[in-house]
């Protein structure tokens, strides 16, 4: 099963979004219709049309912070007494980049958003007059660049702007801007005033044409040139934050002018990172829109995130309302876990390595919480904050799981790549999580209780609910975590009896008959069930990984039994990002979940490709992603599983899927017959694999190595074995 640059690009290529008319959700305080460009830092969306072109620019570190103003003791004050919804740090819009051509008013509208060489290609045209744009931001560089062709016959007068912060309003306040070196120029505070630590941008503008500016303009500066016909002209716009480098004014304008002699070889790296990218992995799941999402999904996921930098919220780098919804914060009950599920399936965990960067920050926040409201050590987190150890709203929403939430990404991307660099990184927040829970739960009854912990996102709570299912979960997975973790990296052996104890002795999950099913209650003595609400009842399935295919069938039935009565969180505001996986672990009929991913597909996707529920923003990227790779392949028991939920009647193939162990996995099935299955040791370590055949042929680095005549197998590896298995056919002749 040899990869093809070829069929890859035509795969990824099926994702190709094509607008026929301009975006209408510009600007929004939640996720765009745009055509979408993005770095994991810098981002644009496209908004306007012909005649007047706008890149909406955000970038994932400019936030206001409410704190700055604050001293150490209001700040704490703020944090621990006052109980309103927004402290007024959020994410706010970086600026925007408007190109006018006046003539082309009433044009026609065409748009292409082509994830595999991450660029937007538009053609406006209006009798004789024809300009193409081809945009793209640099995956290695923070610069927009934009190419104007007029193939039509007449010269085009453009005219072009920028200004920081939201678009359509010259009422911006604490900025700077100018000419100098042939380039527009910008800065802007995210603070009105100079406070200390307030984040900084700076933006600089130019082109490769004879261009005649307007610094004597108030506002909206910029420049206008002609562009004759068969003829091009570069734009290149650099941003850079005062975290990007020390002298980000100066940087920001050099970067901008060698940029713009460069422009081929930037976009030629720019296409080998996104060639890399795609060649990570990839799935073929037979149906065409599957696979356009699919890649869409991975697209918009890997324009939003990069190691090193700071994390995406909940929009991603789309930012175009100064009054994002939620703040745009880090929602940390599931929405900041969510988009980064599909990195680690996909094998593209070394774009999550910064994840646990914003954890690690608020930690002493989480311990000032901990200490004041709950008298407990460790650290307990309200639901929504930001970088740097902000804190976007101090709700808590009876709930204290949050910080054990966080960490179901941590122990997902250690289980699947076996990095201790990784673990030791994130350890120490694990370790304040766990903290936190050895002293708050309750030893009743010969087990385990959490008590004054609610399910939902709740105004009001009884204190003494016990047992809900998603806390259960989280601490079953926490324990287990921490346990792994610890003998990894030789940390705390002191504690391993205690974290035993606490894992065999928490309390079971709490169920009950529904409609002449048993199923799981959704808290021990509070409210048992609600028909239309979200999936927070299923997370001990999934992402918290404590039921699978290989569960005790009691448990099993259970599970399924639940995921089967709650049929409307396949398109409810929040749980489409793991629902399909959810109901993939515990079997649920393939054909019905196949179907559905489509269904959402058509029904919740804008005309960019994008998938929104309205719960959130980039969390919705995991849904097809994670649905489809768990439906193709599933680990987390420790057993590798090759098509364990799928469709009977469609042939599908997966590459270089990532499992539990730091394995690859690829296999191909066609027919309902699973006709090679390839695994990557990356580590060395003991695979348990589940075989579809009676009796199978095994290879190890091209060489026969065993007949294995068993339906589970456990085979020994090295870091970089090889393993292939096929059928073995045996045939039988007589006299």
């Amino acid at each position: 099963m040899e990869i093809s640059t070829v069929n890859v690009k035509d795969l990824v290529e099926k994702g190709i979004a094509i607008l026929t008319e301009p975006p209408k959700r510009l600007p929004t305080d939640t996720m765009t219709d745009a055509p979408l460009l993005g770095n994991g830092d810098l981002g644009a969306a496209i908004g306007g049309d012909g005649a007047e072109q706008v890149f909406y620019l955000g970038k994932n570190d400019f936030w206001t912070q409410a704190h700055l103003a604050q001293t150490d003791k209001q700040r704490q004050q703020r944090l621990l007494e006052k109980e309103g919804r927004r402290s007024g740090t959020r994410i706010v819009p970086a600026g925007w980049l408007k190109i006018e051509v006046p003539a082309l008013q009433g044009c026609s509208y065409h748009t292409e958003q082509n994830p595999y060489y991450a660029e937007v290609l538009s053609v406006y045209q209006k009798g004789d007059m024809d300009v193409r744009y081809t945009s793209f931001i640099s995956a290695e560089k923070n610069i927009l660049a934009v190419e104007m062709e007029n193939i039509g016959k007449d010269p085009l007068h453009i005219i072009f702007s920028s200004m920081p912060g939201i678009f359509g309003t010259s009422e911006i306040y604490g900025y700077s801007d100018g000419i100098r070196d042939d380039t527009l120029w910008w800065e802007y505070p995210a603070e009105p005033y100079s406070l200390k630590g307030s984040r900084w941008l700076f933006a600089s503008i130019a082109t490769d044409i004879m261009t005649q500016y307007h610094p004597e303009y108030i506002s909206d500066k910029g420049g206008e040139f002609w562009l004759l016909p068969d003829k091009k002209v570069h734009m290149i716009m650099a941003v850079l934050s005062d975290l990007d480098a020390a002298d980000a004014r100066e940087q920001a304008c050099k970067l901008c002018i060698s940029s713009i002699v460069q422009y081929a070889e930037i976009r030629e790296e720019h296409r080998t990172w996104w060639k890399s990218y795609w060649e990570k992995s990839f799935v073929q799941t037979g149906d065409d829109i599957l696979d356009a999402y699919y890649y869409s999904s991975l697209y918009f996921i890997g324009s939003a995130v990069r190691s090193g930098k700071v994390q995406p919220g909940l929009y991603g780098p789309w930012i175009t309302s100064d009054r994002p919804k939620w703040t745009g914060s880090y929602t940390i009950n599931y929405n900041y876990e969510s988009p980064y599920f599909c990195l680690y399936t996909a094998n593209r965990t070394e774009l999550a390595e910064s994840y646990v960067d914003p954890l690690l920050e608020i930690i002493p926040i989480g311990q000032l919480y901990a200490k004041n409201k709950f008298d407990r050590p460790g650290i307990c987190l309200p639901v929504e904050i930001g970088p740097w150890g902000t804190v976007c709203c101090s709700l808590f929403h009876h709930q204290k799981i949050n910080a054990a939430y966080c960490c179901c990404n941590i122990f997902m991307h250690y289980y699947m790549t076996l990095d201790e660099t990784i673990a030791r990184k994130a350890y120490p927040f694990v370790w304040e999580v766990v903290q936190f829970w050895e002293a708050d739960l309750v030893w009743e009854h010969g087990c385990y209780n959490i008590v004054g912990d609610c399910l939902y996102e709740e105004y009001s709570c009884n204190e003494e609910e016990k047992n809900n299912v998603l806390a259960l979960g989280a601490l079953r997975m926490l324990f287990r975590g921490i346990l792994d973790l610890s003998e990894a990296l030789s940390l705390h052996e002191e504690k391993k009896e205690k974290w035993e104890h606490i894992l065999n002795h928490l309390a079971p999950f709490p169920t009950f008959i529904h409609k002449g099913e048993e199923v799981f209650k959704f808290s021990e003595n509070g409210i048992p069930w609600i028909d239309r609400d979200t999936a927070v009842c299923l997370r001990q399935i999934y992402p918290f990984n404590c039921i699978g295919l290989d569960s005790p069938p009691e448990l099993l039935r259970i599970a399924l039994n639940t995921v089967c009565h709650r049929n409307n969180h396949f398109d409810d505001f929040n749980s489409f990002c793991e629902y399909t996986v959810m109901c993939a672990r515990v079997g649920r009929d393939p054909q019905l979940l196949y179907d559905k991913l489509i269904e959402q597909c058509l029904l919740r996707s804008f005309p960019n490709r994008f998938i929104w529920h309205g719960g959130g923003g980039m969390e919705d990227c995991s849904g097809v992603t994670s649905g489809i790779n768990e439906m193709m392949l599933q680990s987390h028991e420790g057993v590798v599983r090759i098509f364990p939920v799928w469709p009977r009647d469609k042939d599908a193939s997966f590459y270089r899927l990532r499992a539990y162990g730091a394995f690859l996995v690829s296999a191909m099935i066609e027919q309902n017959y699973v006709k090679v299955i390839r695994v990557e040791s990356e580590k060395g370590m003991e695979l348990t694999i589940a075989l579809p055949w009676e009796h199978t042929s095994m290879k190890i680095n091209g060489n026969s190595a065993a007949v294995i005549d068993e339906r589970r197998a456990v085979i020994p590896t090295k870091q970089g074995d090889v393993i292939e298995f096929e059928e073995r056919i045996c045939l039988h002749t007589g006299q």
